[in-house]
């Protein structure tokens, strides 16, 4: 955090690399960061350090933008003068983002396409804001990190911020920090006491479940196909099985954490190969892509090099897929993915909007996953 250089861990992998480096970026203490995949986009808080007892500043306070795929910087968006802390970064459905400012109960807001952040909402009781996340109804809610607290900020028709609501905790939250949202009245939360919980809001009232205990000093969290990741002492990631099994359920065999971290492996894999459909990166595909494998869509259906040609073409350009469930059966050495989501693409020059539920089967070779059969079937509503 302190020294700014940002790391990214591949797929099935047991260590982050450094990837955006602080000495090349310009990145000075990182905190918040958000990928978007939908533009490709990763958002990052960054803030100036020194300053104290004389010591020289460095840096400043920005939320800034990078290439998702590449790394490369696209954009800087400073803080007002005297600012506080930018902490964290959410989206609205629009692409909006949303940025909080600790110790000035301060949230911005930057528009696509603007060049400039604008103060969007600002309240006492929000001073040490922290994270940041919307919902199904449109509204985004936010935590404070002093007081333990949950607040819900409407968003007005106009874009305008509408009156803060607090929101009543059937659990106290102690020095609650990451905050991200797991379906359309879910949130998770990371929570420096040491805990991530689940937030189920009905109303102006937050039925709080814990996730899991015993993580030092969980500031934040993100959840990866059915996993949540966990940052601890600020230095790891940890990953915790997400969501909670039904109340109740009995334990799973110890056989069963190797299914678990099998699933965490295809589901990573899964949600890798659409970003590489986005991005046409063709190379990738045809390792992950067996020869023989078969590809279903709604025009026909065909095998491996055609399917790769229309990708490296841009005959179908898979924009961006939104998945909203996802799941993942194993039988021996063959794993059957079903996600249920909401393409974007360009197909023949014109652009689609379509849902689909996507049957992938991969085949484990020479211990590698390789993908076997990609199946679309469009479903009648979103």
């Amino acid at each position: 955090m302190a020294k700014g250089t940002i790391y990214r861990a591949a797929p099935g992998a047991a260590q982050a690399e450094p990837w955006i480096l602080a000495s090349t970026a310009g990145l000075t203490r990182v905190l918040g960061v958000l990928a978007d995949d939908k533009t490709r986009t990763l958002w990052v808080c960054q803030n100036s350090t020194g300053g104290r007892d004389g010591t020289p500043v460095a840096g400043q306070t920005a939320l800034r933008s990078f290439d998702l795929t590449s790394g490369a910087a696209k954009g800087t968006y400073p803080f007002p003068p005297n600012s506080g802390v930018c902490n964290d970064i959410a989206l609205s459905a629009d692409g909006t983002a949303y940025v909080s400012e600790s110790f000035r109960g301060r949230v911005h807001r930057l528009k696509p396409g603007a060049t400039a952040l604008e103060v969007w909402a600002s309240d006492e009781q929000l001073n040490v804001i922290d994270g940041l996340a919307f919902l199904a109804d449109g509204s985004l809610y936010v935590n404070t990190f002093d007081t333990g607290r949950l607040f819900r900020i409407p968003v007005k028709p106009d874009g305008s911020a509408g009156p803060i609501v607090p929101i009543e905790t059937s659990l106290p939250l102690v020095r609650p920090d990451g905050l991200r949202s797991a379906g359309p009245r879910t949130l998770i939360q990371a929570e420096q006491q040491g805990r991530v919980a689940e937030l189920t809001i009905s109303g102006d009232r937050a039925e709080v479940r814990v996730v899991q205990d015993g993580l030092t000093r969980a500031s934040g969290v993100t959840v990866v196909g059915n996993t949540a990741l966990v940052l601890v002492e600020l230095t790891r990631a940890v990953v915790v099985p997400y969501p909670l099994a039904p109340a109740g359920a009995q334990n799973p065999p110890a056989p069963a954490t190797v299914q678990t971290n099998a699933e965490q492996e295809v589901l990573n894999l899964s949600k890798t190969k659409w970003r590489w459909m986005a991005d046409r990166n063709v190379d990738s595909l045809a390792a992950l892509f067996d020869d023989q494998a078969i590809f279903v869509h709604m025009g026909g259906s065909w095998g491996t090099d055609r399917e790769l040609e229309i990708i490296r073409s841009g005959g179908i350009h898979y924009k961006h897929a939104e998945i909203f469930e996802t799941s993942v059966r194993f039988i021996g050495t063959t794993a059957i993915v079903l996600n249920r989501i909401r393409l974007d693409a360009v197909v023949g020059g014109n652009e689609v909007t379509n849902p689909f539920l996507v049957t992938e089967v991969y085949v484990q070779q020479n211990g590698k996953w390789k993908l076997g059969s990609l199946s679309f079937t469009r479903l009648l509503t979103q």
